[in-house]
């Protein structure tokens, strides 16, 4: 409490300082926020749980309110997939989520919330997980914030798997997909696809590949995206120079953001 109360008496005072040195024009600056000194970048939240009945243990899972996070508003959320190897924290402490995302809102962009599952190895399907992240995991996270029925869902690799997976599997639920470097699966993409006869119900789609990548099948990606097309739905498709790694993820972000926060 002591160290909150130093802060905040700090940025009062060079608040008063400023004026009273006529450092600023209150009539053409904008105020001083607070929250903007505390939590330049919003707020992440770690090591979040659920205790799942479908996966028989505690579940994990990490949350970021973004800048001038209000609980009084609500918000859409982003469900943001690491890859194989990683959990939960891959996108904070790899992929520097939460400053690209500030920018991302501090821009002008959707403000959103953005939920990170840990899914073990479970590809976002297998062992219970499908069940998991549709049935309790949703359910819990929309109910604990002020949700506004739009989410959107983005993922890199494994992640890029569980983000076309879904999206195509319970089209309805996401506005926005966004696969970076995914693995797939042709023949089951090909029929979650033919097996919904509306195809109108699908959301809009992004799938980026790096032209170097050699841990994936880009080439398999490319059919996806192409049968994806010849069946009506919109799905974009960018092959651009990089490998299979988080600079190349880094870049995609801003993107995916951004997509996603026009679909809302």
């Amino acid at each position: 409490m002591k160290r909150w109360f130093i802060i905040l008496s700090v940025v009062a005072l060079g608040a008063f300082a400023l004026s009273a040195c006529g450092g600023t024009d209150p009539q053409t600056e904008d105020p001083i926020d607070l929250l903007d000194y505390i939590n330049p970048d919003g707020q992440a939240f770690r090591a979040l749980t659920v205790e799942s009945k479908a996966m028989k243990q505690t579940m994990k899972y990490n949350v970021w309110l973004p800048p001038k996070f209000d609980e009084n508003m609500s918000y859409p959320i982003l469900y943001l997939l690491h890859g194989a190897g990683d959990d939960q924290n891959a996108w904070l402490d790899k992929g520097n989520a939460m400053a690209i995302a500030a920018k991302y809102v501090k821009q002008g962009g959707k403000p959103m919330i953005i939920v990170m599952p840990d899914a073990q190895m479970t590809f976002y399907v297998w062992n219970g997980f499908e069940t998991y992240f549709e049935e309790e995991l949703m359910p819990t996270v929309e109910s604990k914030y002020k949700f506004n029925g739009k989410r959107a869902v983005a993922g890199l690799s494994m992640g890029g798997y569980g983000t076309l997976y879904h999206a195509l599997r319970y089209p309805s639920k996401f506005t926005y997909a966004y696969a970076m470097s995914p693995a797939v699966d042709v023949g089951s993409f090909s029929a979650l696809i033919d097996a919904q006869s509306d195809k109108s119900v699908f959301p809009h789609f992004t799938i980026e590949v790096g032209t170097e990548d050699t841990t994936v099948s880009n080439a398999d990606a490319e059919k996806v995206y192409k049968y994806m097309k010849d069946k009506g739905l919109t799905c974009e498709w960018i092959a651009r120079s990089g490998i299979h790694y988080w600079n190349f993820w880094q870049e995609c972000l801003p993107k995916a953001l951004k997509k996603a926060g026009e679909s809302f």
